[in-house]
């Protein structure tokens, strides 16, 4: 099952009203702390997996990594420079609220054509679960090795790049499934199975792991792996309505 970009990314808006505690970053964005972490701190020289979400005008939900259950990473060194400073006042565990000012936000999105949102800013809400060495997002290299050499060199590159011994990239559940698809896309059905295998072997019990394994197996002609991994996926998320509609169509 394919998940939502990173948030960082997403092109949405909020008018959630700050309290009277609230703070200011170096680039000038208000921020709440809502839960005070430990005395670790983000550096600019480090990665972090973290759950975030975006909220609406409203106060709905629009996207949100606690209703996939899998967290996002990010290179601090990639961001843009408004994002960098709201990272800077984060400590391991913490939880923090953040209003984007529209005009900093639309620069960061870079679009000739950004979308026409209400409001004077958005709100991103960050709990920052990990600190971690700043290691390069494996689907990001294979991305760029495909586009290069094809789906050979980049399938010899992943299976180099998970060894143990040589593990120098991050290997998230989202990044390595985005690997996945990466070959399912190319049609290179027995390579993205193999990619889809290994990530449930990381996380054995994540259904959305195993959804995806299913849709490479179903693709490639083996229906009874599909409806075996559906059927695992649907007992680790009873609420995987993407897995009960494959199951009734291939059963």
């Amino acid at each position: 099952m394919r998940r939502l970009p990173p948030l960082f990314f997403m092109l949405c808006m909020s008018l959630v009203a700050f309290s009277q505690e609230t703070k200011v970053t170096d680039s000038g964005w208000p921020y709440e702390v809502l839960k005070k972490g430990k005395s670790a701190k983000l550096g600019l020289d480090k990665a972090m997996e973290n759950h975030n979400q975006l909220i609406d005008a409203n106060g709905h939900i629009l996207a949100s990594t606690y209703a996939a259950g899998i967290p996002d990473y990010q290179l601090i060194s990639d961001l843009p420079k408004g994002m960098q400073d709201a990272c800077k006042v984060m400590n391991l565990g913490g939880k923090y609220r953040f209003q984007i000012p529209m005009s900093h936000f639309r620069a960061m999105a870079k679009s000739k054509s950004p979308p026409n949102l209400p409001g004077d800013y958005i709100v991103w809400e960050v709990e920052l679960l990990r600190i971690l060495p700043p290691l390069p997002d494996i689907s990001k290299i294979i991305k760029t090795t495909m586009g290069k050499s094809g789906t050979k060199v980049a399938f010899s590159k992943f299976q180099e790049l998970v060894k143990p011994k040589s593990r120098t990239v991050y290997l998230g559940e989202f990044e390595v499934n985005q690997v996945g698809y990466l070959f399912l896309t190319k049609n290179a059905h027995q390579e993205a199975i193999q990619v889809f295998e290994f990530n449930v072997s990381q996380h054995p019990r994540s259904a959305n792991a195993h959804d995806s394994l299913a849709e490479a197996y179903l693709k490639s002609g083996d229906k009874a792996m599909a409806v075996r991994h559906y059927e695992q996926s649907l007992k680790l998320n009873p609420k995987n309505e993407n897995a009960k509609k494959m199951l009734a169509e291939v059963k």
